[in-house]
């Protein structure tokens, strides 16, 4: 449990970030005040149910936390309700909707991720040589003239023809 009755310890399976947040604080805050990820299209106003979690149950001596079912506010009714129309699966809760009361392991499953895409490559001082297959050609063609007809395309060719 929390030692100052103000702070809460959390910490976020499987990412490992953790922090200190005040008390009755939601766990969506909490996840983008420590940098986590977790999906809320919706912003946070549980119409997507993106935002689901799974409360960790237990003693975890490595973060010396117990955290349970009682480290959450209660099932509120915007989950309850989100629940009776779209499903939530058991023991799963909406990070939007659930305030901290106590020290908790929160694991935000892979369907709440936000999966950010990040690729870095080291960056070398090559020298590379342009040698383009397509080069620029100044042609000068003849004027189209009426009384002697011919296309562009043979007019193009008398040109080059003539450089």
């Amino acid at each position: 449990m929390s030692d100052t009755g103000s702070d809460i310890k959390i910490v976020f399976t499987p990412s490992g970030r953790q922090g200190v947040v005040p008390t009755g604080t939601t766990v969506l805050q909490a996840a983008r005040t420590l940098g986590v990820d977790i999906d809320s299209v919706c912003g946070g106003r549980a119409l997507c149910g993106r935002c689901q979690v799974d409360v960790g149950h237990g003693e975890f001596a490595k973060h010396g936390i117990t955290s349970g079912d009682d480290s959450l506010c209660g099932v509120t009714a915007v989950e309850t309700r989100y629940a009776d129309k779209k499903g939530l699966a058991a023991g799963r809760r909406l990070s939007c909707q659930s305030t901290l009361q106590a020290d908790v392991v929160i694991d935000v499953p892979p369907e709440s991720q936000v999966h950010n895409q990040l690729v870095r490559k080291a960056a070398d001082d090559r020298q590379i040589e342009m040698d383009p297959i397509i080069r620029l050609c100044l042609v000068e063609v003849r004027e189209p003239d009426m009384h002697e007809p011919s296309g562009d395309f043979r007019r193009l060719v008398e040109g080059l023809q003539a450089q």
